[in-house]
């Protein structure tokens, strides 16, 4: 199937609400009042797009791409994203509380509006993202990378990361209280409070 291209469009106030989407791709448009709920979105692209108020209430993206793109005052309950990159997007005045990511790219993604507490993350990348101030309390998180993100005041209490990557990081202010590390993150930890380890 070849693949439908929008540039520079405005869509508002449509219902693509229980629609089943696929193989398209939209360059720099803007959505506005737009309802995707209840529909599956697979291998789209959103590239440099704008979402003001728009609804993904149990939406399915499935390998989606969402490229420096913008979401404000959207809903997005229960919302899944499976194999998704989402490199350079901005999620402002969102409730993220119950959506749920199945792997996929996640760097240098704006995430300071996620709460990431009591869930199962595996298998992404959170490569250079902002974590700043969010909550992974509880959370069991495995094969992630941490590496260059933005983690001052971010919560993993009583939470299980063993086995992920956080390299070049700040955690001075990160609550690891309970938490279960490996000896890779034990080290750095340790190095950031002046001990040798040998």
């Amino acid at each position: 199937m070849e693949m439908q291209v929008f540039e520079q469009q405005k869509f508002e106030d449509m219902d693509w609400s229980e629609k089943v989407m696929e193989n398209i791709r939209f360059e720099k448009c803007s959505f506005v009042g737009v309802n995707f709920s209840e529909s599956d979105l697979t291998s789209i692209t959103f590239d440099r797009c704008k979402f003001v108020s728009c609804k993904f209430s149990v939406t399915n993206f499935s390998k989606c791409g969402l490229l420096n793109c913008a979401f404000k005052f959207c809903s997005m309950f229960s919302a899944t994203f499976t194999q998704c990159k989402t490199t350079g997007t901005a999620f402002s005045e969102i409730d993220m509380s119950t959506i749920t990511i199945n792997g996929g790219n996640w760097s240098y993604t704006n995430l300071r509006y996620c709460d990431f507490s009591k869930k199962k993350l595996d298998g992404i990348s959170f490569y250079g993202a902002d974590l700043r101030n969010r909550d992974f309390s509880k959370t069991v998180i495995r094969d992630c990378d941490f590496s260059d993100c933005m983690l001052s005041s971010t919560s993993f209490h009583k939470a299980d990361i063993r086995n992920n990557r956080f390299n070049n990081i700040d955690i001075s202010t990160t609550n690891l209280s309970g938490a279960k590390i490996d000896i890779a993150l034990a080290i750095t930890v340790s190095h950031m409070l002046g001990a040798d380890v040998e």
